[in-house]
Formats: C-alpha cells, structure tokens, sequence
C-alpha cells in the first residue's frame, strides 16, 4: 500500500499523521491486506458454516384493522364517553 492510499484513507477518516507514522501504517495495512487475500485462498470445500443459526422469523405482527377486528368494543367505549366528535372521544386540552 502506498503513502497516497494513506493519505486519502486519513482524509477519510478526519486523522492526520506524521510521515514516519503514514509509512509504519503503509507496511501494516500492507501486510493485513495480504493475509486476508491468503484467507481468500484457503479451500473451504467441505468445511462446516460457524455463522449462528437461530429458529426466529419475522417478529412483527401483520398488519391489520383493528377497528374491524373490535367494532362492538370500540362503539362501547365511544358510547360511555361522555364527549364524542367524529368518532373519537373528545378531551380536555393539558397544554
């Protein structure tokens, strides 16, 4: 990796380095990114998946109209309301 790449990576990154520093971290990420490409490499044929496995599927609820679903309840508590307006109960305001 060449000390252009980092000086375009510690833009990036709002960082600033001295030259002795960009040129350690020129060897370093050179080295990092040559062992992940050796990584690349590796057979994984036959090698088993370590990645969690979990049971869990989609956790929301579906969507539906619960006024529908509740009609009788809703028109009860409407009822006992003692102010109504256009379907809803009518309170006072607190701000």
């Amino acid at each position: 990796m060449d000390i252009q790449t980092i000086k375009h990576i510690s833009k990036l990154s709002y960082l600033e380095f001295t030259d002795e520093e960009m040129a350690r971290f020129a060897k370093e990420l050179s080295a990092i990114v040559d062992y992940v490409s050796d990584l690349e490499k590796a057979p994984t044929d036959g090698s088993v998946s370590v990645s969690p496995r979990t049971s869990l599927s989609n956790a929301f609820r579906n969507d539906g109209n619960p006024l529908k679903e509740n009609l009788d309840e809703v028109i009860t508590l409407l009822e006992a309301a003692p102010e109504r307006e256009d379907g809803y109960v009518k309170v006072k305001a607190i701000l």
